[in-house]
């Protein structure tokens, strides 16, 4: 790789951190060969973590144990997410406390106390409910960036119509039946977050986060310590979680490692989807 005629040549750590995550998602084979799973997310238009997430959630649509309406809704949501996540910033932070007063009102009703993942549905749940954009002032009294949000619906738009081309499928994932569903909530919501992460655990399982003894969260690969970001829902209205997982990290204003985003997940989910990685 190293010989490639590259405008930008990748330091020999990030190949090897790029190899690594291929390895560990099953994309790649001890000899360096792409694997059937490989060859299948070579295909999608986004980072391999998300490929594997997108993957993972058409095999839970189609698996006999998922309940009806999880498998209904599971596709779409996590688009949702991985749209979502090729945006830097969905919601813009209060700076003042009557700021904070009217943010918090303003969460209420799309607020998952698991974190970011569940929480960034919810929010895209306001449009497909109504299959209409929000508008201007709906976003301003949310603090929702309005330019982010549009440019996520894009990106779902281009990765639903490519799944759908390569995969089949797709009517009930947007449009008139997911509206019925989301607009009337006829769904059990515990059994749809825990639908979602554990689908995103699929493609982030090797960004994972256990809490110690001194009430900081600290990586399960390299054991260093990891801040929730202020800007995520788990920093100040989340539960606390033995184990959190997270898309990234990066500087904290006050030093440190941040991450997000962020959710809760259960340990036990580590080891049912990625046994050959947590022994």
């Amino acid at each position: 790789m190293l010989s490639f005629d590259l405008m930008s040549v990748p330091s020999v750590e990030a190949i090897s951190h790029g190899l690594e995550c291929l390895y560990a998602l099953g994309a790649m084979d001890d000899d360096a060969e792409l694997t059937a799973l490989g060859r299948e997310i070579v295909y999608f238009p986004c980072d391999p973590r998300v490929s594997r997430m997108l993957l993972a959630s058409l095999d839970m649509e189609n698996r006999e144990d998922t309940p009806s309406m999880v498998s209904r809704l599971i596709v779409g949501d996590l688009l949702t997410v991985a749209a979502a996540l090729q945006v830097r910033n969905l919601f813009i932070q209060p700076r003042t406390e009557g700021q904070y007063r009217k943010y918090d009102d303003a969460m209420a009703d799309i607020l998952d106390r698991s974190g970011d993942h569940v929480t960034m549905v919810h929010l895209f749940d306001l449009i497909d409910h109504t299959n209409k954009m929000l508008s201007e002032d709906e976003c301003r009294e949310r603090f929702v960036n309005r330019v982010a949000l549009q440019r996520a619906l894009d990106v779902r738009k281009q990765l639903s119509r490519f799944i759908s081309r390569r995969f089949g499928g797709g009517s009930q994932w947007f449009g008139q039946k997911r509206q019925e569903v989301v607009g009337g909530r006829a769904y059990d919501t515990d059994e749809r977050s825990n639908a979602i992460r554990k689908c995103v655990c699929a493609g982030y399982f090797m960004n994972v986060a256990k809490l110690g003894s001194g009430g900081r969260y600290y990586s399960l690969r390299g054991n260093f310590a990891v801040s929730v970001s202020s800007s995520s829902v788990l920093h100040r209205y989340g539960e606390s979680s033995e184990y959190i997982i997270y898309g990234q990290t990066y500087d904290g204003s006050r030093g440190g490692v941040d991450a997000k985003p962020c959710s809760s997940i259960n340990g036990l989910w580590l080891r049912e989807i990625a046994p050959y990685y947590w022994t």
